[in-house]
């Protein structure tokens, strides 16, 4: 069996994995038979089934990033989860001083409204510019200082690929006392990611790209070595040490990161992006990365030249974003929709993925429109 036969597939190229996975079928039968089965036939016994559905999710996130499960814990979404995490964090100045947080001007813009919307809480949004490389070490030595609470760095930038060096990062942050988190949406399931390499505080991600799990089931790392010094204020009874006491007068936080998890869970996407997960998993990250980038490869050895700006396969993430000359930008994607491709445009940015379900045949095409335009 060939690994697209483990995915639902559009009938055309798809390159859009930075955006949506395509759905595994693994899911569509995890969706039934650990959400809707259980519902079915036991009503609100079901919730045992649940939980152990969202654990297995927790486990399998442990196994792609090399990290306990019990560290792991469920979200809707990434900036949900980054704010939860800024409002828990233990405040180390003094009560009228502004907490900064340094964000890169590339990084997705969720994230840096969450920080501007956190200013009511004495927090302070500083970029570094769009014009200093994320990828560059020297870059984030110049901006991490002392007076920094908090950097959230992105693995890899949606708009360039430019993949951030977050091992060096957490190194210069350790120096100067200040905390770091990490945007894993656009790596996670594609990049290898080793949490104990890492040893970052923080780690925020999604399913719904290439992961192939669908919206909804986002979810966030919290470091051991710190969990017990946050505080979450949104929580509910699932961030309970026990969420069935049931004891409004006793509450007690989760001993691990599932004091972030607050109210009744919605468990539906979880059923779901476990089979997009265990399909991915099945696969191996190794083999999707090494596809990609032979893809990836032959690719560009062939378009090179008519790019604005060369791409750095060392410094990039699973998706190719090619800057392309205003003249040349409207004719490629012409020829793209005319052979019905799935690609999307950011400014004058073609974005082009290459996930383990595209095929060579696929890039050959790519060449020629290219080529040809």
């Amino acid at each position: 069996m060939s690994f697209n036969e483990l995915f639902n597939l559009p009938p055309n190229p798809y390159f859009l994995s930075h955006s949506v996975g395509c759905l595994a079928k693994k899911s569509e039968f995890s969706l039934a038979e650990n959400f809707l089965t259980p519902w079915k036939l036991s009503g609100g016994d079901a919730w045992q089934h649940w939980l152990r559905t969202v654990n297995l999710f927790c486990t399998s996130l442990g196994q792609l990033f090399n990290a306990d499960s019990a560290d792991f814990c469920p979200q809707t979404n990434l900036s949900s989860g980054f704010t939860k995490w800024l409002m828990a964090l233990p405040k180390n100045t003094a009560a009228t001083a502004k907490r900064k947080v340094l964000i890169h001007e590339d990084a997705f813009p969720s994230m840096g409204y969450v920080i501007q919307a956190m200013q009511q809480l004495n927090f302070e949004i500083e970029f570094i510019p769009a014009s200093e490389s994320a990828c560059n070490i020297d870059t984030w030595q110049r901006y991490i200082e002392t007076d920094i609470h908090c950097v959230l760095a992105t693995h890899v930038h949606s708009n360039t690929g430019e993949v951030s060096p977050i091992q060096s990062i957490a190194q210069i942050c350790k120096l100067h006392s200040c905390y770091l988190a990490v945007d894993v949406a656009q790596s996670a399931g594609i990049l290898p990611i080793d949490l104990n390499c890492w040893d970052v505080d923080a780690l925020f991600g999604s399913s719904v790209k290439w992961l192939c799990g669908g919206p909804g089931a986002g979810f966030m790392w919290i470091n051991p070595k710190s969990v017990e010094q946050l505080q979450p204020i949104d929580v509910g009874w699932f961030s309970h040490c026990d969420p069935f006491a049931m004891e409004i007068k006793d509450f007690q936080y989760a001993n691990d990161a599932k004091r972030f998890w607050g109210g009744t869970p919605n468990i539906a996407p979880y059923a779901l992006a476990l089979g997009g997960l265990q399909t991915i998993l099945d696969i191996g990250q190794a083999s999707i990365f090494a596809h990609n980038r032979r893809l990836a490869g032959k690719f560009l050895q062939t378009v090179s030249q008519s790019l604005s700006q060369p791409v750095d396969l060392q410094n990039n993430g699973g998706t190719l974003c090619l800057k392309l000359p205003d003249t040349r930008i409207l004719a490629i994607s012409q020829g793209l929709k005319k052979r019905h491709c799935y690609f999307d445009i950011r400014a004058n940015v073609i974005r082009l993925s290459f996930h383990i379900y595209n095929s060579e045949q696929e890039v050959a095409l790519l060449t020629d429109v290219f080529n040809q335009e």
